[in-house]
């Protein structure tokens, strides 16, 4: 039962590493080198059948330490340990960039000269598309980091 039990712990940690690793690697306000990224995104493009594997093989050893188990203390922390690689299957399906960073839907769009907050200093993205323009405080955006937005017609999205 060692052995199993042993083999669960593993599988957990995988999980936990697997899921994790990304949002290590792509943690905001961090330089980070191309090699870094690009490992981030591949685990995360891997990361939902990676952590379903783990889980199908998380069960059976969860049901085998249960039969061999005749004591419930001893079966409790791998019912434990099977939910905690459920939630890492659910995890490696979320993007936690998007809990972090609403973006904005729908700006409130005020004339240059109505607008209240600015100082004639600030920086600000500007979109211009034919005779319609947008022009996006860097400020106020430092609050969401995307802004969804329709310029003439286009849809756009205003990052930094």
């Amino acid at each position: 039962m060692k052995k199993r039990a042993a083999a669960l712990a593993a599988v957990l940690l995988a999980a936990a590493a697997l899921v994790l690793a990304p949002a290590i690697l792509l943690f905001p306000f961090r330089a980070q080198s191309p090699g870094s990224v690009a490992l981030a995104y591949e685990l995360r493009r891997a990361n939902p059948v990676l952590t379903f594997v783990l889980l199908a093989v998380a069960a059976p050893l969860v049901v085998s330490i249960w039969r061999a188990s005749r004591l419930k203390r001893a079966r409790i922390p791998a019912v434990i340990a099977l939910a905690v690689t459920c939630g890492f299957a659910y995890l490696a399906r979320q993007n936690h960039f998007e809990w972090m960073f609403r973006p904005l839907e729908r700006p409130r769009l005020v004339e240059a000269s109505a607008a209240k907050g600015l100082d004639p200093c600030d920086m600000v993205l500007v979109v211009q598309i034919g005779d319609e323009a947008r022009a996006y405080p860097v400020r106020f955006l430092a609050l969401h980091h995307v802004v969804n937005d329709v310029v003439a017609g286009e849809p756009i999205v205003a990052t930094y």
